[in-house]
């Protein structure tokens, strides 16, 4: 029984590490000389409609706080290379 509850921990544990792991993936692999500054992904987002209110970048990704021209504000994680937009969290 103990042997059950061992494996069943484990796999969770895997799991939940898994999970964690592709959350924290950079939204590019390609080399940092190479990506956008930030008020080039700014220019670009502009382009889109957004306004934006603050960019970061960090872990391989951009973190852009924009809003549209309803006044609706969203969160982005943008790939630093192209500026196009890998997650969305309104």
């Amino acid at each position: 029984m103990l042997n059950i509850i061992t494996a069943s921990i484990l796999v969770l544990v895997a799991f939940v590490g898994a999970a964690q792991a592709s959350d924290d993936e950079a939204c590019t692999k390609v080399p940092r000389e190479q990506w956008m500054s930030v008020e080039q992904l700014k220019g670009k987002l502009g382009e889109q409609g957004y306004t934006v209110s603050k960019i970061e970048i960090e872990d391989g990704c951009a973190e852009a706080k924009i809003s549209d021209k309803d006044g609706k504000t969203a969160e982005l994680d943008i790939d630093p290379a192209t500026g196009a937009v890998v997650k969305m969290d309104e």
